[in-house]
């Protein structure tokens, strides 16, 4: 039970770890792209952008011409030559565009409705989000869900464990209770019958973090690719040399405090 308490309340700060990894790139990869229509000059166009960099609320902009938006076409379909060869120099079909990232995803929508204003309507031909907004989306949802279900099944599995390990430990003082009792009618101190049986409790929480992080390491081999497959955004991982350690910490203080607490409890009431 001890393992898998701990490897319960592991897993689910690495989920969280993970989908926050996860949520923090794809933050760094949304932005707005506008498209302009061909009869929009270049004054114009820059006029817009001197607008958008005014607003406290845009990162960057970048100015994407017709020159860059072909070299982009040709080097995204590398591998096609049909579909690459559709666009050229000499016909190049592909507007000029702004690509603007701001301070905050949620600063998108402020913008979208700045360049849907009237006086820009004649010169932006479209307006468009890139995916990773929708993925961030799903991403908040899954980390709260996460949180929910976590802190539920960790408070389940702790009380569990707790009264698994009080009722172990209870078990072993129950068959050395006539050892107890001489300790304690000789005027041994509570502290010094305790003792063992704390050091007991104790070895339950470090054994069963060592076993959990152990499982944990070998199902994060697994569970990686998965989700990086599912968020569609390349590899993410939570499995860094810091992560790694603060979670390998929680799961030891976390066992020891539960080896501790039930262990004193239950000779403690023996004792009384």
């Amino acid at each position: 039970m001890m393992v898998f308490t701990l490897f319960t309340i592991s897993f689910f700060i690495s989920l969280l770890l993970m989908t926050g990894s996860a949520t923090e790139l794809l933050k760094s990869k949304v932005d707005i792209t506008a498209y302009f229509n061909e009869t929009a000059s270049k004054d114009q166009i820059f006029a817009v952008e001197n607008a958008l960099l005014s607003r406290s609320d845009v990162k960057t902009v970048d100015y994407i011409s017709k020159e860059e938006a072909l070299k982009r076409w040709q080097e995204r379909n590398n591998d096609n030559e049909n579909l690459k060869n559709i666009v050229s120099e000499t016909y190049n079909p592909l507007p000029r565009s702004l690509e603007i990232k701001t301070e905050n995803p949620e600063d998108l929508e402020a913008i979208d409705t700045f360049l849907s204003a009237s006086d820009y309507q004649p010169l932006i031909k479209e307006i468009s989000y890139r995916k990773n907004k929708d993925l961030v989306d799903r991403l908040v949802r899954i980390t709260s869900f996460i949180k929910y279900i976590g802190w539920i099944l960790s408070g389940v599995f702790v009380v569990v464990s707790i009264l698994i390990i009080y009722n172990t430990i209870r078990l072993t003082i129950y068959a050395r209770k006539d050892e107890i009792d001489i300790m304690n009618l000789v005027g041994a101190s509570d502290w010094y019958i305790q003792g063992p049986f704390v050091l007991e409790g104790i070895s339950y929480g470090i054994l069963g973090a060592i076993v959990s992080s152990a499982i944990l390491l070998a199902v994060s081999g697994l569970l990686v690719p998965i989700a990086s497959n599912y968020l569609g955004i390349g590899t993410v991982s939570f499995n860094s040399a810091g992560n790694l350690a603060m979670i390998v910490s929680v799961e030891l203080l976390t066992g020891i405090f539960l080896g501790v607490i039930c262990s004193a409890f239950a000779v403690r009431k023996h004792l009384k």
